[in-house]
């Protein structure tokens, strides 16, 4: 070195630490603070307990203290009064292959701490060998369901109560009036009166039965939410059984099973994943995980298809921007990530669709459930009603 003139000496660490930077992974939170430097002061705090935590001079000046503790990147104001966004970098040796501790080191500990919330994440592309995400993707999806463009339909079978027979043959009803995909709704797991086999048997069959009276194929999509490894086991057989698709909501199941799942080669169904049990983690301003990251980069980082998400207008309380941003999150450049299809949901009615078609755009499925069952006594009638009124809002009629 001591050969290299001085400015290039200077050139040559700039570039070194900028190499090395890019080689880490980052993470973007949003904290609470009175000024700079007590949002500077509570970032390394966050750097620290993500990963060492221990006292930092146990660390400084050690290899640990200048690798494997967290990095202070950046520190900006954010657009509110009283807060600030820290981007901290982090070390890909320190998480290796395993996306529990990628997870645990993003926001473990520090999602104990008021005033935190963990707004993005940026990998290297390196890291994506670990995480093949939507195996089918919005184009995939397109295909299996054959609606080539436009917002699509989905529906639910509902309520929790009724018998496998009963449920299958709502199936049959909505894939008679033409309904792309139908899903079980999030509640029938394998309840006594419902079990989860019996069910995704008789589902499976009523769909053949309306396949050979109209010629047209609609999805079933089966809930495999359960505890522990019941997840996969269910998974497997609804895949067995004749699904065209799974169903789980990963603030339960939590996103690592999706994972293994999504990446097995001998699967090869869509995955949709449920937002239920996950309002804690995502509604608070100030605490808690965007909804940008949750339903966006970390369901498609699990390898998500699809991923349900209670919109504006319904009888939940995201804003119009919120819900904007959560598309932008199954969508947002991830290495070579396929972009996974947004499903708003909770209460959506035919009277939306026109200003969600504003909101969404055509690269959308829009999930109907009570609604479309209340229009009229017709399930059939009630599909193709909604249908028409889908078409209409995005000028698609005929």
């Amino acid at each position: 070195m001591s050969d290299i003139p001085f400015f290039q000496s200077e050139l040559f660490a700039e570039l070194s630490e900028d190499l090395k930077v890019s080689s880490r992974f980052t993470a973007t939170y949003r904290i609470v603070a009175s000024d700079y430097e007590e949002a500077k002061k509570l970032a390394f705090d966050i750097a620290v307990e993500q990963t060492v935590e221990c006292p930092y001079e146990l660390v400084k000046g050690t290899p640990i203290g200048e690798s494997i503790v967290g990095q202070v990147e950046e520190i900006k104001k954010a657009p509110e009064p009283g807060a600030y966004f820290a981007t901290i970098s982090y070390d890909p040796e320190a998480v290796g292959d395993e996306m529990a501790e990628l997870l645990n080191m993003l926001f473990g500990n520090t999602s104990l701490q008021p005033g935190v919330k963990l707004m993005s994440f940026e990998l290297p592309e390196s890291m994506y060998d670990c995480y093949p995400g939507p195996r089918f993707g919005r184009v995939g999806l397109r295909d299996l369901c054959g609606v080539p463009r436009g917002p699509i339909l989905m529906s639910a079978i509902k309520p929790l109560g009724r018998t496998p027979k009963e449920l299958s043959r709502m199936v049959y009803e909505l894939a008679l009036g033409g309904c792309p995909i139908i899903k079980d709704d999030h509640s029938l797991m394998n309840q006594s009166y419902a079990r989860f086999e019996e069910r995704v048997l008789q589902c499976v069959m009523a769909l053949a039965d309306a396949k050979e009276k109209t010629g047209k194929k609609s999805m079933y999509i089966a809930n495999c939410t359960a505890d522990g490894l019941q997840f996969l086991d269910r998974a497997y057989k609804a895949k067995e059984i004749g699904a065209d698709g799974i169903m789980a909501a990963p603030a339960i199941t939590g996103f690592t099973l999706i994972r293994d799942l999504a990446r097995d080669p001998d699967f090869n169904l869509p995955i949709f994943l449920h937002p239920c049990f996950s309002g804690s983690l995502v509604l608070d301003e100030n605490s808690g995980i965007s909804p940008f990251c949750y339903y966006g980069q970390l369901s498609r980082l699990a390898g998500a298809d699809a991923v349900i998400f209670t919109s504006f207008g319904g009888r939940f309380s995201f804003s119009t921007d919120t819900c904007q941003k959560i598309c932008e999150g199954t969508m947002e450049k991830m290495a070579y990530l396929r972009p996974s299809f947004p499903i708003p949901s909770g209460g959506m009615r035919w009277q939306l669709f026109k200003q969600m078609y504003q909101v969404y755009g055509p690269d959308c499925i829009y999930l109907v459930g009570g609604a479309l069952q209340t229009e009229g006594p017709n399930l059939t009638d009630n599909v193709k009603f909604f249908l028409d009124k889908l078409h209409e809002a995005c000028g698609m009629n005929g």
